[in-house]
């Protein structure tokens, strides 16, 4: 699908107000349903006791004046935003998949190793601690974080992967698709809703009727790929799966041990590890 922009807009500009309206429409609407309790069945966090106009200046300084400028940026350098008008449906595709897996890379990088460092000068330049003061569910509070934060957390898990894809070259279809899902996935996974529960057996046949052979299993799929517990098990146990999360693969997680239900099973592996090596050596001979 080709999609022509007026020449007085960037592309860079057009991307930044797609994930702009997405962002701030979707989080609106999860704050309505939070004032008229209109899913109270699929709130599963409701721990933030900022209230949404509280945050609202800094999430609007973060997108204003870090991720825009960043955007147009890498846009006059020819790195992203920039190229044929019409991706190869092939280069179409294979980016997706590899920006996901990019994202979920450098995201990992920058939040383990840069935000969660207990390294005294890092934690006091970066304020990694302002984002946790929210408990991940309210939409907004996914851009309520310091400047630097934001730039690690959220431009550059972005702008990186795009790059090293080609940088989508100028078509306005795809840098959509990729900004409006990236912005509709961050608000989610901070809103405190778990859609998940309503791909549960017993929620899609109500109990009057049995299923058909292939639909559990594509329940299951959906259910796997909308659980929304990761980021919420991040924001409460702050040392567990720093990219893992909607729509995130989570490959780094996965891998490091690091996801939110594999660190107790790794640490007990451990644990009964130690105590058989000590135990070797403590009777060896």
């Amino acid at each position: 699908m080709e999609v022509n922009l007026p020449s007085w807009l960037p592309l860079s500009i057009y991307a930044w107000l797609v994930q702009a309206v997405v962002f701030h429409a979707v989080g609106f609407v999860f704050e309505w349903c939070d004032g008229t309790n209109s899913m109270p069945h699929l709130k599963v966090r409701d721990i933030d006791r900022k209230p949404y106009i509280q945050m609202l200046p800094r999430v609007l300084f973060n997108q204003c004046f870090i991720l825009l400028p960043s955007m147009m940026l890498v846009q006059a350098m020819e790195l992203c935003f920039a190229g044929p008008t019409h991706l190869h449906p092939l280069h179409f595709l294979l980016s997706l998949p590899a920006m996901a897996v990019g994202h979920d890379v450098v995201q990992y990088l920058t939040h383990r190793y840069l935000l969660h460092n207990p390294d005294l000068r890092l934690m006091r330049l970066l304020q990694h601690s302002l984002h946790h003061s929210t408990g991940a569910s309210r939409g907004i509070s996914a851009c309520y974080m310091s400047a630097p934060d934001f730039f690690l957390e959220i431009v550059l898990p972005y702008l990186v992967p795009l790059a090293l894809v080609g940088g989508g070259g100028a078509d306005v279809f795809f840098h959509s698709l990729v900004a409006g899902s990236g912005a509709l996935g961050g608000v989610y996974e901070h809103s405190g809703y778990d859609f998940s529960a309503l791909f549960l057996p017993e929620n899609l046949t109500g109990g009057k009727r049995q299923l058909q052979s292939w639909t559990p299993k594509v329940a299951a799929l959906i259910r796997d790929f909308v659980d929304n517990r990761a980021h919420g098990e991040h924001h409460s146990r702050a040392n567990v799966s720093f990219s893992d999360g909607f729509g995130s693969p989570g490959i780094c997680d996965t891998y490091f041990g690091t996801r939110w239900d594999l660190v107790a099973a790794r640490r007990a592996a451990t644990e009964k590890e130690w105590q058989a090596q000590r135990r070797r050596h403590m009777y060896a001979k």
